[in-house]
C-alpha cells in the first residue's frame, strides 16, 4: 500500500530524486544534463561581498543567484561577477544565459547586461510579478 507523508527533504531523498531524473534524461535523450553549481565570489580582503552562482543547464547558463552586500552595491561588483559567469558560459559552449527575477529585484540590472524579458508572470502577492530573461551568446 502506498502512503504519502510530508517530510523534510533530506540529502538521501535529494540524491534519489536527482539520480532518478538523470536516469530518465539519459533514457529519453542520451545525455544526463546535470551539472554542478559554480560560484564566482567577490571579496573585500577576506570578506565575501558578492556572488554569482550558475549552472550549465542543458547547454545554457542558468543564473541561479546574484548577490551583492548592500553597502557594496553600485560599485560594479555585480556586473563584474556576471562578466566572469559569461566567460565561463562561453568556455562551456553555452548558447545562451537565462535568469528569473521578481519585478522588485533586478530586471533593469539584467537588461543593462543585454538580457531580454521573454515572459512575465503576474498575479503574485502585493502586485509583484516574475520575469524570465534571456541573453544569447551566439
Amino acid at each position: 500500500m502506498i502512503t504519502i507523508r510530508q517530510e523534510p527533504l533530506t540529502d538521501a531523498y535529494k540524491k534519489q530524486i536527482l539520480e532518478g531524473f538523470s536516469r530518465h534524461a539519459i533514457l529519453k535523450t542520451g545525455i544526463d544534463g546535470k551539472q554542478e553549481l559554480t560560484a564566482f565570489l567577490a571579496f573585500d580582503q577576506d570578506k565575501m561581498v558578492g556572488a554569482v552562482v550558475v549552472e550549465n543547464f542543458w547547454g545554457a547558463l542558468h543564473i541561479k543567484y546574484v548577490y551583492v552586500e548592500d553597502s557594496y552595491r553600485g560599485k560594479n561588483i555585480g556586473s563584474s561577477l556576471m562578466e566572469k559567469a559569461f566567460s565561463f558560459a562561453k568556455e562551456q559552449n553555452c548558447s545562451f544565459a537565462f535568469v528569473e527575477t521578481m519585478n522588485f529585484q533586478a530586471p533593469l540590472f539584467y537588461e543593462k547586461l543585454g538580457f531580454v524579458i521573454e515572459f512575465t508572470r503576474t498575479g503574485y502577492k502585493n502586485g509583484t510579478s516574475f520575469h524570465y530573461l534571456r541573453k544569447g551568446f551566439i
